[in-house]
């Protein structure tokens, strides 16, 4: 199956080649099922989740059925409808090998999840479906901290349906191979705000994919990605909104800022629109560039150590995209302070 995996020659796996990741480390962890669990399942169910539901329909991706392969079944969370679950639901040991939820938010119901994905090295592959029902709001956080010899791949599939509120925020610090990819499905007149951040050092390749599928009219999305890469990192976002002609009436923007620190490390964005409809608003833009070196000027002729204005410098560029997330924000900090 190792032979099967997606690779360079594949339009949308052009920069990251999963195939050839796996053949360079043979890590441990391909051909097993993941332990991870939530944190946890007792605490959900004393909370008022079910930790029962319908499993997600057969995966028609290569990642999804090497994760059905593997797995060990299906965890599956329903929230009923109309609840409020104010602590965030939390997802961890997702360490090595495969590992399939299925999370339902029912409708006018309200859930946060928080994911970390966290292992030194090793194979992890994470197939995740949301969905979040009519008029329901749901929060994700993705924490991704693995090794520099972890490969990750991660796929969420988000469908929404009509009135439903998401948001999405995201960190990662990349490995030998890091993937996050986000699928949306927008069945009805939705609202999306998603961002997130990717800081790579060494030799560290994180790709961060977003794919939104309006097939409705009226929604509203917002999508932006900030990244920074130094010494021989490599950062990729691919970002595309699909318009099916019935999503009229659709507003929608994409995003993606990167920070070169090194001239040997690479950046490869590609945003994209698929647009079949004729009365929307969509829009994207990419940027890529270095540090305002007139900003870094005016703070070292104010006495700040330019190490420290660097630092600060990128924490203020990332952190608009971080939001209210102290904790990911804390982990910014502590990469800028290995950085220096």
């Amino acid at each position: 199956m190792r032979d099967q995996l997606p690779h360079r020659g594949l339009e949308a796996w052009k920069w990251s080649d999963l195939r050839a990741a796996v053949a360079a480390r043979d890590p441990d962890g391909f051909d097993a099922a993941m332990q991870a669990c939530l944190h946890g399942p007792e605490e959900a169910s004393q909370t008022g989740l079910g930790l029962c539901g319908p499993a997600p329909a057969e995966p028609n991706d290569l990642m999804g059925r090497i994760a059905a392969e593997y797995a060990d079944g299906v965890m599956s969370i329903v929230v009923p409808d109309g609840e409020t679950y104010l602590r965030p639901l939390e997802i961890r040991d997702m360490e090595t090998g495969h590992a399939r939820f299925r999370i339902e938010v029912g409708k006018g119901a309200t859930l946060n999840v928080v994911e970390v994905h966290k292992s030194e090295a090793g194979f992890a592959n994470v197939d995740i479906h949301y969905v979040v029902r009519e008029g329901a709001t749901f929060h994700r956080t993705v924490l991704s901290q693995d090794g520099a010899d972890m490969i990750r791949h991660v796929r969420a599939h988000v469908t929404l349906w009509d009135q439903a509120d998401f948001g999405q925020t995201l960190l990662t610090f990349g490995g030998a191979f890091t993937r996050l990819e986000t699928r949306l499905a927008c069945m009805g007149a939705v609202s999306v705000d998603m961002s997130g951040a990717y800081l790579l050092g060494g030799a560290r390749h994180a790709d961060i994919t977003h794919y939104v599928d309006f097939a409705a009219p009226g929604s509203t999305v917002r999508d932006s990605v900030a990244g920074v890469v130094t010494d021989k990192s490599r950062g990729v976002f691919q970002g595309k909104f699909h318009v099916r002609r019935p999503a009229q009436k659709t507003d929608a923007e994409m995003r993606h800022d990167a920070l070169m620190l090194s001239e040997t490390a690479k950046i490869n964005a590609k945003p994209e629109l698929e647009i079949y409809a004729d009365d929307v608003e969509c829009a994207h833009g990419n940027t890529i560039g270095q540090l305002d070196e007139a900003a870094l000027f005016y703070m070292r002729q104010r006495g700040i150590p330019e190490v420290q204005a660097r630092a600060l410098l990128i924490e203020a560029f990332v952190a608009a995209r971080l939001g209210e997330h102290a904790d990911l924000l804390d982990r910014v900090r502590a990469w800028l302070e290995a950085q220096s």
